[in-house]
């Protein structure tokens, strides 16, 4: 018998993780940590899935086919660790509480993302976060700058569990009760314009639709206060995001490295021929005609095709530059948030830029992608054209390219969230440029 197989039949598991993509790894190790016994299956020769990083042949090859080349002009091909679904982290975030907690922070390095900016009007533009930055920004004109200034300043001096913090005004105070007020009625109160609105909303609170207006404005403060107490979170931020040396795909590692630490047992190449199933539950996987049993099965979409359900596409484009986005400093990593209504589109478009600084590109090389939701219907065209129709603003910001490649992939998300079948299926990656939505 082989390894695999008796590691297959000799134990039944707490939980079989399918996939070795960040969410999936990163559940294995928590649940490592709290001591059950995992057993992780992967049908790839790589950690990270769907959010691995790959060296530019490997890259190439992906979107290329195999045996295509790099261009020379691209510089060196180990200095490339090519993000497939690269996403900043927030510094005050659930993420950072998890590595901090587990301690997988030990494994990894990290450094600051330069910029977090919003286009408005057709030009892109910092972010402002404090009293200072508002006053400065070219977002606003000088009487809203004024009524930003307050509603930051008021929003910074908050405390959920300080009464005295809940009232506002200049002259007439009046007590804001955010869990009762929608948000909607909060801005109303501040008085502030449709496009301050739009950047607080969805470049501060990092919101991907409008449906935040109807909820309760305790959570729009919530997220901006995270987003402004993110730039204290380290020392020398210049931006509320960090982004891993070497890429996203180091985490997925990392946390495989916490399961082994604590017990889990790994296997990579392996493919299943299927979730096992005794009652409409899971009990556990087969591979080879050998089933392996477990209390649980947790995985991605990819291994439970018929327990989700298709909400739509998402679009991307993933270019090499030898520049910096335009009116961002030449900062060489950033985030820039193309809401919505600036566009006349149904979904944000999502910038992200990384280079040298952080170790994925060679010096003088930038890694840019775009991303979003796509409105449009997708019958009859690939991926390229798809981009241009809906990244058309993202991709001229972007231009010129060294090279451009393309991809469209469908979001999956679970029927069900597996607590009657106990299998726990995850959500495909969004089109955000950072993880809040996912964690």
């Amino acid at each position: 018998m082989d390894d695999w197989q008796s590691a297959f039949t000799e134990a039944e598991y707490d939980a079989i993780v399918l996939g070795t993509g960040l969410k999936e790894c990163l559940i294995s190790g928590l649940l490592s940590v709290d001591g059950k016994k995992v057993l992780h299956l992967d049908r790839n020769s790589y950690y990270g899935g769907e959010s691995a990083s790959l060296q530019l042949k490997q890259f190439y090859e992906k979107f290329r086919g195999e045996g295509v080349e790099p261009d020379a002009k691209m510089g060196n091909q180990r200095d490339y660790n090519v993000d497939l679904i690269p996403k900043f982290i927030m510094a005050g975030g659930n993420l950072v509480q998890m590595l901090v907690h587990t301690k997988v922070y030990q494994y990894m390095e990290f450094k600051s993302v330069s910029g977090a900016y919003v286009f408005r009007r057709g030009a892109i533009a910092q972010v402002p976060t404090t009293p200072t930055e508002a006053m400065s920004s070219p977002l606003m004109g000088a009487i809203e700058k004024m009524r930003a200034v307050q509603f930051f300043a008021w929003i910074n001096n908050y405390r959920e569990n300080d009464p005295s913090t809940h009232s506002a005004g200049l002259v007439f105070k009046k007590k804001l009760d955010l869990k009762t007020m929608t948000t909607a009625q909060f801005f109303k109160y501040w008085e502030l314009e449709g496009d301050t609105i739009e950047f607080v909303g969805h470049a501060c609170a990092l919101y991907v639709d409008e449906s935040f207006m109807t909820m309760p404005a305790y959570d729009l403060v919530r997220r901006v206060q995270l987003y402004k107490d993110s730039f204290a979170a380290f020392p020398d931020m210049k931006s509320p995001f960090i982004y891993p040396m070497y890429g996203l795909g180091e985490l997925p590692q990392a946390f495989a490295r916490l399961a082994a630490v604590y017990g889990g047992l790994y296997m990579l190449r392996r493919p299943i021929d299927r979730v096992v199933y005794e009652n409409g539950v899971a009990v556990g996987v087969e591979a080879e005609g050998v089933v392996c049993k477990a209390k649980c099965v947790i995985g991605d979409p990819s291994y439970f095709q018929d327990k989700v359900r298709k909400t739509g596409k998402v679009v991307r484009a993933l270019a090499i530059l030898d520049h910096f986005l335009p009116n961002t400093n030449d900062a060489d990593s950033c985030q820039v948030i193309l809401p919505q209504g600036q566009l006349k589109r149904k979904h944000d478009i999502y910038m992200f830029s990384c280079g040298h600084n952080h170790s994925v590109a060679p010096h003088g090389k930038v890694l840019a992608f775009a991303s979003t939701v796509v409105d449009g219907p997708t019958e009859g065209m690939d991926a390229k054209a798809v981009a241009h129709r809906e990244l058309g603003t993202a991709l001229k910001a972007m231009q010129p390219f060294l090279d451009v490649f393309y991809d469209m992939y469908d979001f999956e998300e679970p029927v069900a969230d597996g607590v009657a079948d106990k299998a726990f299926v995850s959500k495909s990656y969004d089109a955000t440029s950072h993880f809040e939505t996912e964690i």
